[in-house]
């Protein structure tokens, strides 16, 4: 297949999958709650929710544009599309059977399919991690492919033939459901569902295990994604600290928004790994965030310190307080951030900051120098430190 005709293929999926996620918001906000114990959420809360898969496919679109025989690529587009299917079933189905009862055509065919169709996105998502970076997978990921698949496939036929609610605890129905097996298809999935997660988890290891025995382009490549993964926990608690302590929006769900965030960005952590676009960034990216959560976390912890101090002291006079401690933080910004990045760059990157040092006093001593021969030799001895080559030799003219 060519490149150009793999990209229109893999176009069209992801736009599938974000007009699948555009139908079912619309849906979703006009049908009841799924949940009698639990209050539906807002047009607005479910899109961001969706949002979170959104660059997969775009992700996926680009890389197959760039190599259509990349397997990641076209999982990446599997995804988007995976999910828009499951989520566009549930909604249309219980708009067609509940809100507009016989109204709209198709009801119970996509009832059936809202019972399965989740395992979709769930069986492309494990299938990335046995296969990535490279897309072929080892001797142990072919058995955990195997595995997953064939207990995955059980599953989502129990499912699709178990009776009650689709979704929740509110019709519509299972329509094909057969009645009086759900004790025994309930306790089924629970087994099965174990045995998945197992394997799942059997994944995840022998990823770990394939990224401290890789080297070179392959080690970088995991390196992206592990670096993706680890910037999860440090906006959740960022996001979590500015709602408790800056914004206090009441309401406002930071969960929602770390994983839209985190989702898209560890699409596109992904794609730059599987093409190689910028790969040998990784170290300066690293260093980047680590200096950037600290220099947040440091500014943060002195603005709540300040404000809450400040305002013990003088409590007729919180607004002013709030609004020094404010500016305070600010003109702290520069300073903290260039004695942080030092330090970061010092302890994570060190080969690249000793590199720099070194340039940077040769550079100085040429200031002042005009001797050729100790010129030359203070080049010999920067290119010996920083490249630390076998032999150098100097030719001049």
């Amino acid at each position: 297949m060519s490149a150009r005709r793999a990209g229109w293929i893999a176009a069209t999926m992801w736009v599938v999958g974000v007009m699948a996620f555009v139908f079912a918001v619309v849906l979703a906000d006009l049908n009841p709650p799924i949940s009698t114990v639990q209050e539906s959420e807002s047009a607005l809360e479910g899109a961001l929710w969706l949002s979170t898969w959104v660059g997969f496919g775009l992700v996926g679109a680009i890389v197959v544009s760039r190599q259509p025989g990349n397997r990641i690529g076209w999982i990446l587009s599997g995804v988007t599309l995976g999910v828009g299917i499951a989520v566009l079933a549930s909604a249309y189905a219980r708009f067609a059977l509940v809100t507009e009862a016989g109204g709209w055509p198709f009801g119970a065919a996509a009832a059936w399919t809202a019972t399965w169709a989740f395992f979709l996105p769930v069986v492309l998502v494990v299938l990335l991690v046995v296969l990535y970076p490279t897309g072929t997978p080892t001797r142990l990921g072919r058995w955990v492919l195997r595995a997953f698949l064939v207990l995955a496939a059980v599953d989502a036929v129990v499912y699709a033939i178990r009776p009650g609610p689709v979704e929740g605890d509110t019709p519509p129905n299972n329509p094909l459901g057969i009645a009086g097996t759900r004790p025994v298809l309930d306790s089924a999935t629970e087994w099965v569902g174990n045995l998945l997660a197992i394997i799942a988890l059997v994944a995840v290891v022998d990823a770990v295990r394939r990224f401290r025995s890789s080297a070179g382009a392959e080690r970088l490549q995991f390196r992206w994604f592990l670096l993706a993964v680890a910037v999860f926990p440090v906006m959740f608690l960022a996001a979590g600290f500015l709602e408790e302590f800056v914004f206090g929006v009441e309401g406002f769900d930071p969960v929602v928004i770390v994983f839209a965030l985190w989702g898209n960005g560890t699409a596109i952590a992904i794609g730059v790994a599987v093409t190689r676009h910028g790969l040998f960034e990784i170290d300066r990216v690293v260093s980047r965030t680590v200096s950037y959560t600290l220099v947040v976390v440091l500014l943060a912890a002195a603005y709540v310190g300040g404000v809450t101090g400040l305002t013990s002291l003088l409590p007729d006079q919180s607004r002013l307080v709030v609004a020094a401690t404010t500016l305070a933080v600010a003109a702290l910004f520069n300073p903290v951030r260039r004695r942080v990045q030092g330090w970061v760059d010092r302890r994570f990157n060190r080969s690249r900051y000793d590199t720099q040092r070194v340039m940077d006093r040769f550079a100085g001593t040429l200031r002042d120098q005009v001797d050729r021969e100790q010129v030359v030799e203070g080049w010999v001895g920067v290119v010996s430190e920083t490249m630390q080559p076998a032999a150098v030799g100097v030719w001049v003219r």
